[in-house]
């Protein structure tokens, strides 16, 4: 029967070189079976943190003065000797003797170590480009400062209004009768009960008949105002802006011009009043002006008719219930472009323009805005429109 030397030989020849040294019989040590029951005093321990990493290993005390190399992250540290002073990254770990520290090995294998380290580098390598395209878009949509500012064209009322002035919120006593007329109109039973409620009411009446085309009336029905939506110039012929919810539930706004004692809803604006019904419009292309209220938002659209972007700016047009959808041109950098651009590319404005189509005009989703008559739908007064 072999002995204990024969045992050790056999299980060092097929050991890797990596842990032969743990393997090894020490000096005083008596082996059974393979397995060492040391003789020798218990071997003392110092326990450090890798300042590359932050990992927590722990070296036997042997060892100080010299070089290891950090299971995790491979790189060489020299610990400090008993004469040294402790390096300021590399400080003994809390607990200098704790038996849970895991023991240093010089031959641990790349994959087998933790791996934080390597995530953190791929985490980085992957958050730069991401913040490096982040700043070039950010760069990207910022607006364009050498463009002009917008124009605020036409305020409603002889008093103009200071375009950079914020809206002010009306009274209370002011809000009750404003809440007062719109509920009027809004539940009036009639056309003709509904007409007594709006500006300039014989110029309504047969906009109001074409409108109804043989149909019934019906009244929107009123719920509730909004009383910190009511907000705009209270000057003679001033106008307010109203957020109001109707019978069916639907928000909505609703403009009441007029100042107190003398409010009236702006029919035209609520029910989105345009000369000729758009699908008339569509079909026939008339090449002589026609008023519409539409929803202007910018857009990149040259064809056909309008090829040459440097000789025309091109505008989306929607209808007012959105049935219809336009494209409008402008001539470049001309007065008209100014008054009708939103100061924000990237919204929509409600405005009343003339459009026309072109002599012999290839489609019919593309025209020519000729005029504008007021924002927000509100007509300007003094205007030609109908």
């Amino acid at each position: 029967m072999a002995g204990p030397a024969g045992d050790f030989a056999r299980v060092n020849a097929r050991t890797p070189q990596r842990i032969r040294s743990v393997l090894a019989p020490r000096e005083g040590a008596i082996h059974f079976h393979g397995v060492p029951e040391t003789l020798t005093p218990a071997r003392r321990w110092n326990s450090f943190v890798c300042p590359g990493c932050r990992f927590v290993f722990r070296v036997p005390r042997d060892h100080d003065g010299k070089g290891v190399v950090c299971p995790a992250c491979r790189i060489m540290l020299r610990l400090p000797g008993a004469d040294d002073e402790t390096p300021p990254l590399l400080t003994p770990a809390a607990g200098g003797e704790s038996e849970e520290l895991e023991e240093i090995e010089e031959g641990w294998d790349r994959d087998d170590r933790p791996r934080s380290g390597g995530d953190l580098k791929f985490l980085l390598g992957l958050a730069v480009p991401a913040l490096v395209m982040l700043g070039l878009f950010a760069w990207w949509m910022a607006p364009d400062a050498a463009k002009a500012p917008p124009v605020n064209l036409f305020p409603i009322g002889p008093v103009a209004l200071d375009a950079d002035a914020t809206p002010a919120l009306a009274p209370k006593s002011l809000i009750l009768e404003i809440e007062s007329v719109v509920k009027s109109f809004l539940e009036a039973p009639t056309p003709e009960e509904a007409l007594k409620h709006v500006r300039d009411p014989e110029k309504t009446a047969p906009k109001l008949e074409a409108w109804l085309a043989g149909k019934t009336y019906t009244a929107p029905g009123f719920r509730e105002v909004a009383g910190d939506s009511v907000a705009g110039n209270d000057t003679a012929g001033g106008f307010f802006t109203v957020k109001v919810r109707t019978g069916d539930f639907e928000m909505r706004e609703i403009v009441v011009l007029g100042s107190e004692g003398n409010f009236k809803v702006d029919w035209e604006s609520w029910v989105g009043w345009s000369e000729i019904p758009w699908q008339e419009f569509l079909n026939k292309r008339p090449v002589e002006g026609k008023w519409f209220r539409v929803e202007l938002s910018r857009v990149q659209y040259y064809n056909f008719d309008f090829k040459d972007e440097t000789e025309w700016v091109s505008y989306r047009l929607e209808s007012p219930d959105r049935s219809a959808s336009l494209f409008g041109y402008v001539p470049f950098a001309s007065p008209l472009d100014e008054k009708i651009r939103p100061a924000d590319d990237n919204a929509s404005v409600k405005l009343l323009l003339k459009l026309r189509f072109p002599p012999d005009a290839n489609t019919n989703n593309q025209v020519i805005i000729d005029d504008i008559s007021g924002q927000d739908w509100v007509e300007m007064p003094g205007s030609e429109s109908p």
